[in-house]
């Protein structure tokens, strides 16, 4: 049966993450067919106003799997990537036309949930306008070196134009500030409810910088029945720094967990 790898970026992002490691994987797996999500409030898609924000999410994600949900999926979720899937897998992995499937795997990577109440960044974008600030000043050029020091743990080895689409991304990203509304403790406890027995595979960096290694404590005691992997030399954003060591550690994961 054929594969299909889903992958879902974060918050503020959009597809252009992935573009060097698909470069890589080329033909190289070509028994794994990749998908990139079309995400409402991404890349200048409009987010449509509605009372169930999240089902926009849910519906884009559903919508790539319904091309063929007989087949086998592998769910990559980045981020706040992540945690549409957490949404996702408490409604039941519902599909469009109301059908539901089975994912092969769920592969979590530095994903948001747990560690809300511990962190203080989240604390801080509770306030709306401190949102727009900060949504703000990360696109600003004059403050992009001090934003890939704070990003990237070796800006330069990323190509000069792919940086500057990174952070034009959350110039265009109209979602950014209505995330902060969704995925809250309250949110979470209730996903972490429904999805606690789920053989989830958490994968993080040693070196992140976004959301710490030191957190994974609270997902491992949410999450019993999970694996749990730190790749110590990896800060957030491995598939731009390291794109064919991201690669090729998600095909290890998959390969392996088959």
């Amino acid at each position: 049966m054929r594969q299909n790898l889903l992958l879902i970026h974060g918050n503020g992002g959009a597809n252009a993450r992935f573009q060097l490691m698909l470069a890589h994987a080329g033909t190289q797996s070509p028994e794994l067919r990749i998908h990139l999500p079309l995400l409402p409030g991404f890349e200048g898609r409009p987010l449509p106003p509605q009372t169930d924000t999240w089902a926009l999410f849910v519906e884009a994600l559903g919508t790539v799997v319904a091309s063929a949900p007989d087949e086998q999926w592998i769910l990559y979720g980045h981020g706040i990537g992540g945690s549409m899937l957490l949404e996702w897998a408490a409604r039941d992995w519902i599909l469009p036309n109301g059908n539901t499937f089975r994912p092969h795997q769920v592969i979590m990577h530095s994903i948001i949930g747990a560690s809300l109440q511990a962190r203080w960044f989240p604390k801080l974008m509770k306030w709306y306008p401190m949102r727009r600030f900060i949504h703000w000043l990360i696109y600003q050029p004059v403050l992009r070196p001090r934003w890939e020091k704070r990003l990237f743990l070796e800006p330069e080895s990323i190509p000069v134009a792919l940086r500057t689409r990174f952070f034009e991304d959350y110039r265009a990203c109209a979602a950014f500030e209505v995330l902060f509304d969704l995925i809250t403790p309250a949110w979470y406890q209730k996903v972490q409810r429904k999805t606690q027995n789920e053989s989830f595979y958490f994968l993080w960096g040693g070196q992140e910088r976004v959301v710490a290694a030191n957190f994974l404590d609270y997902w491992r005691n949410d999450y019993p029945d999970a694996q749990f992997e730190v790749v110590e030399q990896w800060d957030h954003f491995p598939m731009l720094e390291t794109p064919k060591a991201f690669y090729n550690k998600l095909m290890d994961i998959i390969q392996t967990n088959e």
